[in-house]
């Protein structure tokens, strides 16, 4: 059982970029990801020049790699982002993680290590 606090509010298309960013920074990470993932990462992380950084068109890929990225662990357990719906708040780990902790009331600030590094 596994889960880690990425956001405590829906995340932005920083903490988007954030985030893509380390999955591609991390090598052994590299083979999870999926051809289709890859493309959607890469538009994220596109440099533009437009006003709006392209705002809508990156949470247009970021939906769908928040709803298809899978790891699994050694356990044969599934690991996937996850939305708390009272808060919106992201989170990454397991269902049985993610069940767990909102069947307890969580008040813990996020885990921001992934964001300094």
């Amino acid at each position: 059982m596994l889960i880690i606090k990425l956001t405590d509010s829906k995340e932005n298309v920083d903490d988007i970029e954030k985030i893509c960013l380390y999955l591609t920074k991390h090598k052994e990470l590299l083979p999870f990801i999926t051809k289709e993932a890859g493309k959607d990462i890469s538009y994220i992380l596109k440099p533009t020049f437009k006003a709006d950084h392209n705002e809508a068109e990156k949470k247009s890929h970021w939906e769908k790699v928040f709803n298809e990225f899978t790891l699994t662990d050694n356990k044969g357990d599934e690991l996937r982002f996850h939305r708390e719906k009272q808060t919106d708040a992201l989170y990454f780990g397991t269902k049985k993680g993610f069940e767990t902790l909102t069947s307890i009331n969580n008040d813990e600030p996020a885990i921001k290590s992934i964001f300094n590094s």
